[in-house]
């Protein structure tokens, strides 16, 4: 299951051109990163790096670059890292491949740069539940004694959402129907399931609350397709 989900992810980022903005998630900084800073920023100790994992084509990378001095964007699809390197190109973001369900290669990251700051956008939903254990692993592995996790997920509600806008019409939310044509299906988790996954690793809550993706998908009538997510702020526990 892990392979196939990997590979699925390589081939998305393959197969679309190298531009922004093509993914459904690739929205501008100023209502994404930038936006939530008031979200994450008293919680992020400013001499930790920061980490944007899951990084894909590094749009957030580079936002969270002009508050951070160290930033590393990281993605398990080469591809997705050839993306971020190219339209990231005048950025200081280190891009790395990495795969966040390996504990072993979070372990050797931490070893290299000791506790840092997570920012994790639209990653652990897109799992399967036997890896999300073993990135929550890797979270707090990362993490250390003083990093924090600013993790934000599809809501439940997010399905429906999908679901009423793909039946609108054949043509509707082209971008979204370009994500299920390499097998990767968006997954609304129902309540509390981000927390259970991350208090088993040890990692707990400090702040949460509700957010909206706003996507560069469109509707029919013109309107943008716009998904709502849950966020929580979180460390490993004292």
């Amino acid at each position: 299951m892990a392979d196939s989900v990997n590979t699925n992810w390589q081939s998305f980022w393959a197969d679309i051109p190298q531009e922004s903005g093509v993914a459904i998630w690739d929205s501008s900084p100023s209502v994404t990163a930038t936006a939530q800073l008031p979200l994450f920023e008293p919680h992020f100790a400013e001499a930790l790096p920061v980490l944007d994992v899951g990084c894909g084509n590094g749009t957030q990378s580079a936002a969270l670059a002009e508050r951070y001095s160290r930033v590393l964007g990281l993605d398990f699809a080469p591809a997705a890292i050839e993306h971020a390197r190219k339209l990231q190109a005048g950025s200081p973001v280190e891009f790395r491949t990495f795969d966040l369900a390996d504990p072993a290669a979070a372990r050797a990251l931490h070893g290299e740069l000791g506790d840092v700051n997570i920012y994790l956008r639209g990653v652990l939903h897109q799992m399967p539940d036997e890896r999300r254990a073993d990135a929550a692993a890797s979270l707090a592995a990362l993490l250390g004694e003083t990093g924090h996790l600013f993790a934000v997920e599809l809501a439940p509600a997010a399905g429906l959402t999908i679901k009423s806008a793909i039946e609108q019409s054949p043509d509707a939310v082209p971008k979204m129907r370009q994500v299920f044509k390499h097998g990767l299906t968006p997954a609304a988790w129902e309540d509390g399931k981000l927390e259970a996954v991350l208090a088993a690793a040890g990692i707990e809550i400090v702040d949460s609350g509700s957010t909206v993706l706003q996507g560069t998908d469109t509707l029919p009538n013109g309107d943008r397709l716009d998904l709502p997510m849950n966020y929580v702020v979180a460390r490993v526990g004292r």
